[in-house]
């Protein structure tokens, strides 16, 4: 079994793994089951119903893994490399693993460690990495984040093909309800900074970033985004697999289709199924009831063609 660009199917698409969970961090065993069973059946928007998407070689143009903490991955990432599938990586490092923000990712220095792995694997030029969302409370305000960016960039140019940014988007039935508990638990107090705010912050880390020869874009904020003059971050754009991997220009370029406003990432079908993520970051749209998530964490069998029973 070989991937190869002359036997894709009209019909194949990029496979995210994943939006809705830490598929790299929390379910290795069970991509790799899937893997070599090419298949995988996920719960999509919508009525309640399951949905089986092949992952055979001829029906997947590449993969986009996203993590918080890629080195659990890395034997199974081995065996994608193996047979050839093109793969990208959004590796989020926000400097907050270990705090009550994110209190199950690893701290900073072990991911970014893990990221000089990663590049060693694949192209750097394969790797986004995520200072994503900017958390802006009482305890973590703009001098924090100027200094954990400082940090954070010095390490990571070189290894990563860009940074992209943007702030807490509180989505009221997702976000909010567990920030809230998380002020209440922690004393601290978020921030929505108002854009002049936004822009200023985001000057500074522009500039680092520059200075480190690291391209810096920006995530679903088109008037940030053009305050500080930045492309978009195109998350999972085609245009980047076929810059990274050029033989995909033999295949027809995928559709756009962005999945929040200003956001510039193409057509996909994602594996992932929501509350599924205990990592127990405060800000996820994705895990926003850790109970559920516990519980569905717990009764995950690596065996099965879905994440939930």
């Amino acid at each position: 079994m070989r991937w190869s660009v002359e036997e894709l199917s009209p019909a194949a698409v990029g496979v995210s793994a994943s939006r809705r969970t830490d598929i790299p961090a929390l379910f290795s065993r069970w991509f790799s089951q899937r893997l070599e069973e090419g298949f995988a059946e996920y719960v999509p928007l919508g009525p309640p119903r399951r949905v089986r998407r092949s992952l055979r070689p001829e029906d997947v143009t590449h993969f986009n893994f996203w993590t918080k903490w890629p080195r659990p991955f890395f034997p199974v990432l081995d065996r994608v490399l193996e047979i050839g599938y093109p793969v990208l990586w959004n590796v989020t490092i926000s400097g907050l693993g270990g705090t009550q923000v994110e209190p199950h990712v690893p701290p900073a220095e072990k991911v970014v460690a893990s990221v000089s792995e990663l590049s060693r694997r694949v192209s750097s030029s394969a790797i986004l990495w995520r200072y994503d969302p900017i958390f802006v409370s009482a305890h973590y305000g703009r001098e924090h984040h100027r200094e954990t960016f400082r940090r954070l960039v010095d390490r990571l140019g070189g290894q990563v093909d860009r940074v992209a940014v943007s702030f807490v988007t509180l989505y009221k039935r997702q976000v909010e309800p567990d920030l809230s508990a998380y002020e209440q638990e922690s004393g601290d107090r978020l921030r929505r900074p108002p854009l002049t705010e936004e822009i200023e912050l985001g000057e500074e880390l522009h500039e680092m970033a520059t200075e480190a020869g690291l391209p810096f874009t920006v995530c679903c904020n088109s008037e940030l985004r053009r305050a500080l003059g930045c492309s978009r971050s195109a998350c999972n754009s085609f245009d980047w697999a076929r810059r990274v991997y050029p033989v995909l220009d033999r295949h027809t370029r995928l559709k756009d289709r962005p999945t929040r406003r200003d956001c510039g990432c193409s057509a996909e079908v994602d594996i992932g199924v929501y509350d599924t993520c205990v990592l127990g970051c405060r800000y996820s749209y994705a895990s926003c009831n850790l109970g559920k998530a516990r519980g569905n964490f717990v009764r995950h069998d690596p065996k099965a063609a879905c994440l939930i029973p």
